[in-house]
């Protein structure tokens, strides 16, 4: 089964590290792909008002070939970037090792990516080869993929997500709320301090399946070390 990681490296080890010297009004943000070529991180979110000195910060670098804008969204502009043939680093071992950049944002002095392998047998290869190549790397969250056909997706069980789906389909979320957790007892026929704590729990989980696998922490490595399978 793949297996997904959050990863933090130094921005010193990725190309884009040295744009974040600059004042930027946010972070910068990998768009996210469906890979069809071999191609690695080819498209960046940039706020428009940096977008001219990002371009020339990036393509002053040798590891890229030409840098161009490809669209405008708001307050922020799309990069396409196309990298020389030989790119090395924390770039090649992605490549290498056959992961697929899911997300990745940087900001201060630390870039994050949520990166996808195959196996947990490619995983420890890319931490082993990383060290190898002396890139300092931080293994901030692991999981294993979730088969979308199972009831248990995003870390929610299915009585947890039976009440977390009922609640929005009521909504509870709502301002004001259409329902209470009474009304959403009564219709899951459960009482409404378990329907508090199921919710809780459920929406819990969905963020730290979701949102919090993207945040960056300071706490050191979360969950197994890639060596230990």
């Amino acid at each position: 089964m793949s297996v997904i990681a959050s990863i933090s490296v130094p921005a010193s080890a990725f190309p884009f590290g040295s744009i974040l010297e600059s004042d930027l009004e946010g972070p910068l943000t990998i768009e996210t792909q469906v890979p069809t070529s071999e191609a690695v991180i080819p498209y960046l979110w940039v706020p428009g008002s940096a977008t001219e000195t990002v371009l020339e910060t990036i393509e002053a670098q040798s590891t890229v070939k030409s840098a161009t804008r490809i669209d405008s969204i708001g307050d922020h502009d799309l990069l396409k970037i196309e990298w020389a043939t030989a790119v090395n680093g924390f770039l090649a071992a992605i490549r290498e090792h056959d992961a697929i950049v899911t997300s990745g944002n940087g900001s201060g002095d630390r870039w994050t990516f949520q990166l996808r392998f195959p196996a947990y047998e490619d995983l420890s290869s890319f931490y082993t080869d990383c060290l190898d190549r002396n890139i300092s790397l931080e293994l901030v969250q692991l999981h294993e993929a979730v088969d979308p056909e199972r009831n248990d997706q995003f870390g929610l069980t299915v009585p947890q997500r039976e009440l977390v789906v009922a609640a929005y389909e009521r909504g509870y979320f709502d301002v004001p709320r259409a329902t209470t957790l009474v009304e959403l007892g009564e219709e899951l026929d459960i009482s409404d301090s378990a329907v508090s704590q199921r919710l809780r729990r459920g929406l819990e989980s969905l963020v730290d399946s979701t949102l919090a696998i993207d945040s960056e922490t300071s706490s050191g490595p979360v969950g197994r070390n890639p060596h230990d399978r």
